[in-house]
């Protein structure tokens, strides 16, 4: 299959962890082979040794902590793909380990810091019929040249006691990186960049005193996860509210934006920084005007993000936290989804909800394409100012829209202005 396929594949994996693992695996063997081999040789990451370090010192012993299902699910991968242990995390880690660029010990080890940064827009909007995600995700284009992105329907065992479908989008080889469950919680996801960025591991990790210090002058207690499995592990949860623990409490080394929702009719927003986070709650709007109004039940609300901090409590003036984002297209990008939203909210009319229909119309914005809301294929900066024979290509690679109060998903492949088929998932919910 390649970039010709209208869809990426939707695999559904059932039994145990490992079970399901292995089949993921085995099914996308020679897709997880090649992204693993992308990733292990690219320059946006630290040095494979590097790598491999942190990931058999510090996320492996975390993650059977944090997640044990999880962390056997990733053994059935590895097993199914016929790809070492370490390669499987590093495509569930690639995210943490792109920041690399942002701590200060390593900041002379990429010439440009912006040549990583990932640029996704996502958005929850609530209405009287239901509470939609939707997610633009937008990454290097090799994931979407190679076909390298999956639907993945997991059908859980009682045993396990977790909800009993989690349905996610990410790459192949990855537990997900945005999704829904069958308990009505979802979650997407945007790169965020900051100064707090931790890199400054121990090369020995039973080195207690440096664990000791770094506690101390950092407030990180290592070890640490990457923070794609505090995703999945919020979408492993029956309760919201243990959720949201699982998102804030995360043992993390790096920032990052989640917006969660239920469809219970909440919605928040985290900009995580490794010791701590900023709350964005919903604005809620006035039907009529427009206008912004106190949280009520008969209203209509939403979030819009992008990969800037924008929680009122941020100030780069406490010189404690700084945002690190390149500058580009996400300084307007969540400002235009937001205006696509009120205007959903003012024009529909109150009974019918807003549409997928009307979903796919807003995140398919082309106001200063190619750099918009939905991205064509292009080049990280301007081809004139850049020495680059090669330039990275970056592109919305998929869209991701999620019903949590009907239990519908709809997925396309590419930028959503050109896509010509979209796939709808339908799964069987909990509570009713």
């Amino acid at each position: 299959m390649t970039a010709e396929a209208e869809l990426y594949p939707h695999v559904i994996v059932t039994g145990t962890p490992f079970e399901r693992g292995l089949k993921h695996g085995s099914t996308l063997k020679e897709k997880i082979q090649k992204l693993g081999n992308h990733y292990k040789t690219s320059d946006t990451l630290p040095p494979w040794d590097w790598c491999e370090n942190i990931i058999e010192s510090y996320y492996i012993p975390a993650l059977q902590k944090y997640d044990p299902f999880a962390f056997e699910e990733l053994k059935g991968i590895a097993e199914g793909a016929e790809t070492p242990l370490d390669i499987i995390i590093l495509i569930n880690a690639r995210y943490d380990l792109t920041k690399y660029k942002n701590n200060s010990e390593c900041a002379d080890q990429i010439a440009d810091n912006s040549k990583t940064a990932d640029e996704c827009s996502t958005g929850a909007i609530i209405d009287e019929r239901a509470v939609k995600l939707v997610q633009n995700w937008d990454l290097d284009s090799f994931v979407y040249d190679h076909d390298l992105c999956v639907v993945l329907e997991t059908h859980t065992t009682p045993k396990e006691g977790l909800p009993k479908v989690i349905l996610t989008l990410g790459e192949v080889g990855q537990l997900g990186r945005s999704g829904m469950n069958s308990e009505g919680l979802g979650l997407c996801a945007n790169g965020l960049n900051s100064n707090v960025d931790f890199f400054n591991f121990p090369r020995d990790p039973m080195d207690e005193a440096a664990a000791k210090k770094i506690e101390k002058e950092y407030g990180i207690k290592l070890p640490v996860i990457p923070a794609s499995f505090a995703r999945r592990k919020f979408l492993s949860c029956h309760s919201f509210a243990n959720g949201l623990h699982y998102i804030v409490q995360s043992p993390r080394h790096v920032s990052g934006n989640i917006l969660v929702a239920t469809a219970e009719g909440l919605a928040l927003d985290f900009e995580l920084i490794p010791n701590s986070y900023f709350l964005i709650e919903p604005t809620y709007v006035d039907e009529k005007t427009g206008a912004e109004v106190l949280p009520s039940f008969k209203r209509r609300a939403f979030i819009t993000h992008s990969n800037h901090f924008v929680s009122p409590r941020y100030t780069p003036a406490a010189n404690y936290m700084r945002c690190k984002n390149p500058g580009g297209s996400s300084l307007f990008r969540n400002h235009i989804l937001a205006r696509h939203f009120v205007d959903l909210i003012t024009s529909k009319p109150m009974g019918k909800g807003i549409s997928f229909d009307d979903i796919k119309k807003s995140v398919s914005d082309r106001t200063c394409a190619p750099n918009s809301v939905s991205e064509s294929k292009n080049p990280r900066g301007e081809a004139q100012f850049s020495n680059e024979k090669d330039p990275e290509m970056v592109m919305t690679v998929a869209t991701a829209i999620y019903d949590l109060t009907n239990g519908t998903a709809m997925f396309c492949k590419g930028p959503p202005h050109s896509a010509k088929q979209w796939l709808t998932v339908n799964i069987d919910m909990e509570k009713n």
